[in-house]
């Protein structure tokens, strides 16, 4: 049996600029019925005091320091600690508005759902940006309908995180993904943490309502994104398919000519970032492209079943360039594009 309704897990590391926020906007919600879990993953700033020290002053707050393990590991470690009938996330930079869990409870009862998604969007310097959800009204997705669920979440990204879902505790706790073997996963540790949950849950409610401050930092801009991300993305997306929908016309009748599709446009978007961002040498970016095409994911599943009309023209165009090794001219037109944008 549970003992709260809702254990709110906040994995930590290195957040004492924003943390007291964060535990503070979960500590005065309306609805009181849960405890939290600070996971600190190995923070080398006072963030590991902080938890400390909420700890000593609120009983429903449990904190574990752990040697740092990644992000991935570290949910997976809060989920096995969790003792919620709900599990929700935060991540230790971003704060709740402060009914997020009264109207979640609501729903919840009112629905007697698996998965409750609410809506979210960034927070720049202070200001909410005003965002569009995927869908204008409440959708409720169970049966055969699950499958337009299934679609939407292969294609945006607004399904990807774990802070804008309510989950039913023993869905994530059975999950067998091997938490170390998924470890280096930086990119998409979100979406793989969803996948096992989403695909086992009989009855799936979506509100465009939001109650959570997603923080955007500078640190975050592609101009510094990290050229491994392939890694990370590949890891997924091969996790997707030998798991969920290979086999299957989630997609439709030719799903794996789909699934191909939106994995190379997610390469060459990736394969863009690289050439774009203003820290690597040349021979840094076309040594990464290379090992890009030479990923196992990419040789044996992207370009076997890739039908290159399928993708939009702007990414047939990166993808030819790509595809034939042409990577100093595909680094110059990416140059000459970025100047004529400017």
């Amino acid at each position: 049996m549970s003992n709260v309704k809702f254990t709110v897990n906040v994995p930590v590391y290195n957040a004492e600029k924003y943390l007291r926020e964060c535990v503070d906007s979960i500590l005065n919600q309306t609805f009181t019925d849960f405890k939290i879990n600070l996971v600190n993953d190995g923070s080398t700033d006072s963030s590991g005091a902080i938890c400390d020290e909420y700890a000593s002053k609120d009983s429903r707050i449990n904190v574990y320091h752990n040697e740092n393990q990644g992000s991935f590991a570290t949910r997976v470690f809060a989920v096995n600690h969790s003792d919620g009938e709900y599990c929700v996330f935060c991540d230790s930079d971003d704060y709740y508005d402060k009914g997020y869990l009264e109207r979640a409870n609501e729903l919840l009862d009112e629905e007697n759902c698996d998965i409750l998604y609410f809506f979210h969007e960034p927070v720049y310097d202070g200001v909410r940006k005003k965002g569009i959800p995927h869908w204008s009204e409440k959708r409720v997705f169970e049966g055969d309908g699950k499958n337009e669920f299934y679609t939407a979440m292969m294609t945006s990204a607004d399904f990807n995180s774990l802070n804008t879902k309510f989950v039913k505790t023993e869905l994530y706790k059975n999950d067998t993904l091997d938490a170390k073997k998924y470890s280096f996963v930086k990119n998409g540790d979100d979406f793989l943490q969803s996948l096992y949950p989403v695909f086992n849950a009989q009855k799936i409610v979506f509100v465009p309502e939001c109650y959570y401050n997603y923080r955007m930092h500078s640190e975050s801009l592609t101009h510094k994104i990290n050229p491994n991300i392939y890694n990370s993305i590949f890891a997924v997306r091969s996790v997707i398919w030998d798991n969920y929908i290979g086999g299957t016309n989630i997609l439709g009748e030719n799903t794996k000519r789909v699934f191909a599709m939106r994995s190379a446009r997610s390469a060459m978007n990736i394969v863009k970032l690289i050439a774009q961002n203003e820290t690597l040498s040349d021979e840094e970016k076309i040594e990464t492209f290379r090992k890009i095409h030479d990923h196992e994911f990419y040789k044996n599943f992207i370009e076997p079943n890739l039908i290159k009309s399928d993708l939009e023209k702007k990414w047939q165009f990166v993808y030819e360039l790509f595809s034939r090794h042409s990577y100093k001219m595909l680094l110059s037109t990416v140059r000459m594009l970025g100047k004529i944008k400017k």
